[in-house]
């Protein structure tokens, strides 16, 4: 019944380091093994989204995953491995996000069952201003939150605002901003998650994951 997307094709340019942040050592394991094995003992289905500049990864996988090859953006990524989803509901993960546990992923699945869209976030805990020109407007603090990954929704759904997106060539900065657009008569879950499930972006956050490991080994 349900389908793993888990993106692995990211530069992580910004980490200003020679290797792919997900390939980083973190305690016993490599960042990405800690979601893909929570991954494969929750889902029914795991798609891995790699590289083609790193092909070697291939060989590390559970025979029981399938991979597909990233495209340019996020977006062609993420088609390409709902192309290969043999179920009916997908959560779509970030492998930068190493910290998710089975008792998230299992929320999750339970609420996907009621047929509405699964938004994983936490809340916003800073101030957030938007820039006008040279004005500035201060948005509500309390009507914000932060969208983490898992993203997920029912397979059709998904498939059809992805190919409709790239019909039109629009572009978006998550998966269910896609899905919020092309349908918006689909509701949304909000399930609140530990700030442990931040995404590995820069050095800073690398440095952080390496004290957290303990608690997710």
């Amino acid at each position: 019944m349900f389908s793993a997307i888990l993106l692995m094709a990211g530069k992580g340019e910004r980490m200003n380091m020679d290797i792919n942040k997900i390939l980083l050592p973190l305690g016993n394991k490599k960042v990405y093994e800690y979601s893909l094995e929570v991954l494969l003992k929750t889902v029914d289905e795991v798609i891995c989204v790699i590289s083609k500049d790193n092909e070697k990864i291939i060989k590390s996988l559970p025979k029981n995953v399938k991979y597909t090859f990233g495209g340019k953006t996020r977006q062609e990524s993420v088609i390409n491995g709902l192309k290969m989803v043999s179920n009916d509901y997908v959560l779509i993960h970030d492998s930068a996000r190493p910290f998710i546990t089975k008792e998230l992923i299992n929320e999750i699945k339970e609420e996907l069952l009621n047929d509405k869209n699964v938004l994983v976030c936490s809340e916003c805990k800073d101030t957030i201003k938007e820039q006008r020109g040279t004005k500035i407007n201060t948005l509500d603090r309390d009507k914000l939150i932060k969208a983490y990954t898992p993203q997920c929704s029912k397979k059709d759904i998904l498939l059809d605002s992805y190919n409709k997106a790239l019909k039109d060539n629009m572009q978006f900065t998550d998966d269910l901003s896609i899905v919020e657009y092309y349908h918006p008569e689909m509701d949304t879950k909000l399930i609140y998650a530990s700030d442990d499930l931040f995404k590995i972006t820069t050095a800073l956050d690398y440095e952080l994951a390496k004290i957290l490991w303990r608690k997710y080994d």
